[in-house]
């Protein structure tokens, strides 16, 4: 994407509040709307005071809109190089045109999104400036730190020239395991060479810029210039004039293609039990226990927990008051590829010596993986649906019990 290059558009020129956007094609449509970042691979820019800001302003179907805005000194070229997913085991968080920058944490919707990456979109700096974001775990640049629901990135704090960065903007591409080859951080502080890199089938390269040491004694200038063949890429860093600006960037194959596919959890095998109780009305109408956690729910209302992968198979008990007069509905999710008894389904009428009724199902999986539940309890509803995270977001009912008249 060169919109934003005096090259080849000599209409730009971005400084002194000058502002512009550019609308870009998909070349077909998708059929949802996509997730869509960038990176960036050509900087000319002069020395402090500079900055400018860049946003995605607008994403539909066929095409997605950017603006750039630029405050001071002349921002002459910024080349992008950008990626529209339409897939939610990646997740795109953007944090565009952060003033005062510092160490944030954002939330994650895909609890097995346990890897990612980061990329530089825009900064202001009024002098010199040395940072970088995140930090190197096993010679492997790594988000500072992943949860199942949130991720924190760092940013180091030069002692003398922190003070000079005044914003800064930068996507955080998370993702499952699958999704991306990290090749590891790259310092470059003179000519650079990226060497040979094989080609990774069914994935997209990108240069994630991370950090940057700028003297501010000339323009900030980056430019990557590939050579590839039908098996390899590489790239340097080139030079006109001066030297590039020493940066740290990570090189990184992202997956447009998946081989694991994430599907609801199973029920294959439950226990039932059916007791009386003498002082039933001290009870909740339902005990929710989440076995391996020992997390339980006794309490009408709307809740969401997610199942670490560790607890495989995924325990419950489940019992009931179940009233005289009354019965119980209950249904589990057995079978995600059956066409027919999708379910194991028990019908209970209830009378005085049977008041209490007891489910122990025990779910399983393909392969380990976190599992994000909504839990719903009302007076006469216990509903447990499965939040699963795939190319597009699924929610199922793995537990649905009701207390129905007879």
């Amino acid at each position: 994407m060169n919109d934003f290059d005096y090259t080849s558009f000599s209409s730009f020129n971005c400084q002194n509040g000058y502002s512009q956007t550019a609308t870009k094609t998909f070349s077909s449509q998708f059929q949802n709307i996509p997730q869509v970042f960038f990176t960036h691979e050509y900087f000319d820019q002069e020395i402090a005071e500079l900055g400018f800001k860049l946003a995605i302003t607008a994403i539909t179907q066929t095409s997605f809109t950017v603006e750039i805005s630029c405050n001071s000194h002349r921002a002459f070229s910024l080349k992008l190089r950008w990626f529209a997913i339409d897939d939610y085991r990646i997740e795109v968080l953007s944090n565009f045109n952060m003033e005062n920058p510092d160490d944030k944490q954002f939330s994650i919707k895909n609890p097995n999104a346990q890897t990612g990456f980061i990329a530089i979109t825009s900064m202001r700096y009024t002098g010199p400036i040395d940072f970088l974001l995140s930090v190197t775990v096993n010679n492997i640049t790594q988000i500072s730190e992943i949860k199942t629901n949130s991720v924190t990135v760092s940013i180091t704090k030069d002692a003398v020239k922190f003070a000079n960065l005044k914003q800064i903007g930068y996507f955080v591409v998370v993702g499952i395991e699958e999704a991306f080859i990290n090749l590891g951080l790259k310092v470059a502080t003179g000519a650079f060479s990226s060497g040979t890199i094989p080609i990774q089938s069914n994935r997209w390269f990108a240069i994630a810029l991370q950090g940057v040491n700028y003297p501010n004694s000339k323009n900030f200038r980056i430019r990557a210039i590939f050579s590839n063949t039908a098996t390899t890429i590489s790239y340097t860093w080139q030079t006109w004039y001066e030297s590039q600006t020493p940066n740290s960037h990570s090189q990184i194959w992202i997956a447009y293609q998946f081989t694991k596919i994430f599907k609801p959890l199973e029920c294959f095998t439950i226990r039932t039990s059916r007791k009386e109780v003498k002082d039933l009305i001290t009870l909740p109408t339902f005990n929710l226990a989440l076995v391996q956690s020992n997390q339980i729910y006794t309490t009408n209302g709307n809740y969401e927990y997610s199942v670490d992968k560790s607890n495989a198979p995924f325990k419950m008990g489940i019992q009931i008051k179940c009233e005289n007069g009354k019965k119980i509905q209950a249904d589990f999710n057995k079978c995600n590829a059956c066409s027919t008894k999708k379910t194991h389904s028990f019908s209970y009428n209830c009378f005085n010596q049977m008041n209490y009724v007891g489910f122990f199902p025990v779910f399983q999986q393909a392969f380990p993986q976190y599992n994000h539940l909504k839990i719903k309890m009302q007076s006469s509803l216990l509903e447990i649906i499965n939040v699963v995270y795939d190319q597009t977001i699924t929610e199922s009912t793995i537990v649905k019990i009701q207390i129905l008249d007879q």
